[in-house]
């Protein structure tokens, strides 16, 4: 599993992405998503995917109060199967992050909010959906 921090300065928004998340990784995850506030619906629903080690799924947690969203991308089949499952979670946070700015989800500052997203996600993203494509930016992640 791979653990990336970063902030989103135009939201003013700290988000924490698991890659390639497994049973192995579910203690670290559920103590994140229960430090960040996490309610008991969507806690559950994280245990139970980790726990049984479900692949090809995700989901994303955001406190609107804190302004910080945990996104979880479980290990996946294919390259195919985790650009979808990114997407999905991508979008989701964007979402949220509209939501809690009162920003209009058609509207241009939602789309650059997902570009912000994508682009800090991408040396990791990267990775998982070409492993033999060189990390041309060198970011580092934790």
């Amino acid at each position: 599993m791979t653990r990336q921090s970063f902030y989103n300065s135009s939201a003013d928004w700290e988000v924490t992405v698991y890659y390639e998340s497994d049973r192995d990784n579910a203690g670290e995850i559920l103590h994140s998503l229960d430090i960040a506030g996490c309610d008991d619906e969507t806690y559950f629903l994280a245990m139970d995917n980790l726990e049984h080690g479900a692949r090809n799924s995700g989901l994303t947690f955001s406190n609107m109060k804190t302004r910080e969203s945990i996104i979880v991308l479980s290990k996946t089949t294919s390259r195919k199967e985790f650009a979808n499952t990114w997407f999905h979670e991508l979008i989701h946070c964007a979402i949220h992050i509209a939501t809690a700015l009162g920003l209009d989800y058609q509207g241009e500052t939602m789309a650059y909010i997902g570009g912000d997203l994508a682009m800090a996600m991408q040396p990791a993203a990267a990775r998982l959906m070409c492993p033999h494509c060189p990390d041309l930016h060198h970011e580092r992640l934790v």
